[in-house]
């Protein structure tokens, strides 16, 4: 198990040496389906994929709805998401109401484990992936 990756050419336009630069892409693997992981739950647990399936709609349907009144959801050893937003900066206290904010949008935190057992997991080039020009 490691996350594979190529190497490619960038031509960099910022910073203090700009030009042709190489650098590592992650190379991209399939999206395991939520179909895929009920699979794998039932064969090592003794829920049914059904059941793994209504376990989850409603553990969407319950963190959805602490997320919408603005509460953080810890998921375990998965981590926490957090409801979040941007706010314009205005000269005034008065002027600070709802029409201000913007942007709405959802945080993830890794869990401190999740985060140890990340910088664990080895990185290798793909050699069968040769990656030419720009990318």
């Amino acid at each position: 198990m490691a996350i594979k990756y190529v190497r490619v050419k960038r031509i960099i336009q910022v910073g203090a040496n700009p030009g042709q630069k190489y650098l590592a892409r992650q190379v991209k693997k399939k999206t395991i389906s939520f179909d895929q992981i009920a699979e794998r739950v039932q064969a090592h647990s003794s829920m049914t994929k059904a059941d793994v399936y209504a376990s989850f709609m409603q553990a969407v349907e319950e963190i959805t709805e602490e997320l919408m009144e603005g509460n953080p959801v810890q998921l375990g050893e998965l981590g926490t998401v957090y409801p979040t937003f941007s706010a314009k900066a205005v000269d005034d206290l008065e002027d600070v109401d709802a029409s201000t904010i913007s942007k709405p949008k959802l945080r993830f935190l890794f869990s401190k484990k999740l985060r140890e057992k990340m910088k664990e997991v080895p990185v290798e080039l793909d050699k069968s992936q040769e990656i030419k020009g720009l990318q």
